[in-house]
């Protein structure tokens, strides 16, 4: 999308610590609690960088923590964040960035770490109490992949994209679908757990209903730089990966064409221009109720809640998505934790800045606020920790947000929701694909892995090539991409996939 519990917080002596105060490092300060209930900075007002599809909580915060500590907002600068490397990178190289602290897709949160420009946050973060139960607090599948760059901390997160399962829950108990799915299929009509069962419930819907203007689903086909994070939550839940561990490219290998082919045959079901769905699209036909069925990130039922009738919007529901049997009978499910927001620090700014900076970004992740932004609308963070979900949570979403009234930015203050077990499914869908969230690649190249990709792929949806085909094209320019990079360069950082991997469990 686009708090409060009780991690006790407190200032110990540290560097960091030591020269927000002015005092020699080394020195003893006492702890301070936070909310201090005193000054800790000089008023010192900040200035950051955001994508321009993220909102406003950094602005209304703004008071809540300059009253807090005397540390504010001056002035933002938007960008879009596809230019996240163009905008961003030039300032970190410079003498003196234009911002004090800057959020960005986690997409490209290892090519801006390996640049060295970003300051390291473990220091800061040992000058609070509680700071390793915030580190704990934060969901693995984020932590592990989009704060952490070679052993050392160097982003806070603020968002967490997951993908899941949307459905529209009416068409599931329509009798007269019930009786016409059992019948055709020889089992009940329920949400699918698996791909193929999947490709065989948008078919039916699509042939049942499209007379009525409905279709089983869209899937993002177009801009290639997101369509290939699509065709990978089928391909990563059959054991497909990016890389093997000695850099050699494995997005074409093993169950790889098959998942492009499961992918290709559920598009063949969908809509006209199904071959070429956009983003902007499919949100439309979500709002407007066009489709059943909707893989797609967690906040969709967020934003279209308000474009939609009480009606149709209470009949939104969420779930795992789809995966594959294990010969054991389980099923194997991976949801792609594509896009996400990371928040850092350069390091050419004066040591004061850094220190306010850092508290800011902290205080904003933290669930002291967190708890209450991901829950608001104009916001655009969705849950990335823990207290993010379960029923306390799910309440935030019924009611208005605290932490701000109206104004221009923000014009509305009455929650999201309005029924408790809607805004509960949704949290209870998230929470379980986060538990199977697969990490996008994030290091150095990603644009280009990720153009070459699915560009590749919308040429094996539109017909120009077989899947195996595709994926071989797209595997040759992965290679010519880390040769071009430096193997040995490329190798050493894919080590931060691998090793955050291996901490959730996955096989690499």
């Amino acid at each position: 999308m686009w708090c409060k519990i009780g991690l006790s917080l407190g200032i110990k002596t540290a560097a960091a610590a030591a020269a927000a105060s002015q005092l020699p490092a080394g020195l003893a300060r006492a702890a301070t609690k936070v909310p201090p209930g005193k000054k800790l900075f000089n008023d010192i007002e900040l200035t950051y960088f955001q994508d321009s599809n993220w909102l406003h909580a950094p602005m209304w915060l703004s008071d809540l923590l300059r009253k807090e500590a005397g540390v504010g907002i001056k002035s933002r600068e938007n960008y879009d964040g596809g230019d996240a490397i163009s905008k961003i990178l030039p300032q970190l190289l410079s003498r003196r960035p234009r911002f004090d602290w800057v959020q960005y897709p986690s997409l490209f949160f290892g090519s801006l770490a390996q640049t060295g420009q970003l300051e390291p946050l473990d220091d800061y973060l040992a000058q609070y109490e509680g700071s390793s139960e915030y580190l704990d607090w934060v969901m693995p599948a984020y932590r592990e992949f989009y704060t952490k760059w070679d052993g050392k901390t160097y982003g806070l997160m603020l968002d967490g994209d997951i993908h899941i399962l949307h459905y529209r829950d009416s068409y599931f108990k329509r009798a007269d679908l019930q009786r016409k799915f059992s019948s055709r299929f020889q089992r009940e009509l329920e949400v699918p757990k698996t791909w193929p069962d999947f490709v065989d419930a948008v078919q039916f819907f699509t042939e049942e209903l499209k007379n009525e203007g409905v279709y089983g689903t869209s899937m993002v086909v177009n801009p290639p730089n997101f369509g290939w994070g699509f065709w990978m939550d089928i391909a990563a839940s059959s054991g497909v990966n990016y890389f093997d561990e000695n850099m050699n490219v494995t997005i074409n290998q093993g169950n790889a064409a098959a998942s492009l082919d499961m992918f290709k045959e559920i598009i063949k079901f969908g809509p006209p221009g199904a071959e070429s769905m956009d983003i902007g699209t499919t949100i439309q036909r979500w709002q407007s109720g066009s489709d059943v069925m909707s893989v797609w990130w967690i906040d969709l039922a967020e934003f279209t809640v308000q474009q939609q009738g009480v009606e149709r919007a209470e009949d939104q529901r969420g779930a795992i998505v789809p995966g594959w049997v294990n010969d054991d009978g389980s099923v194997t499910h991976r949801a792609i934790s594509l896009w996400c927001r990371t928040a850092s620090i350069p390091k050419n700014i004066p040591q004061d800045v850094k220190d306010a900076a850092f508290y800011f970004i902290y205080r904003m992740s933290h669930p002291d606020y967190s708890n209450e932004i991901v829950a608001d609308e104009y916001c655009g963070s969705d849950p990335f920790g823990r207290s993010h979900y379960g029923d306390a949570a799910a309440r935030l979403y019924l009611q208005a947000n605290p932490q701000r009234g109206t104004d221009e930015l923000w014009p509305t203050n009455a929650g999201i929701f309005k029924n408790f077990d809607t805004a509960k499914n949704h949290l209870d869908a998230g929470l379980a694909n986060i538990e199977v969230g697969y990490p996008q690649f994030f290091w150095e190249g990603t644009p280009e892995y990720a153009d070459a990709l699915g560009r590749n792929i919308s040429r094996a949806v539109s017909g120009e090539l077989t899947s195996q085909q595709a994926l071989d094209e797209a595997a040759e320019e992965w290679t010519q991409i880390v040769q071009k990079l430096g193997i040995d360069s490329q190798k050493a950082q894919y080590r931060n996939f691998i090793n955050g991997a291996r901490q959730l469990g996955y096989k690499i």
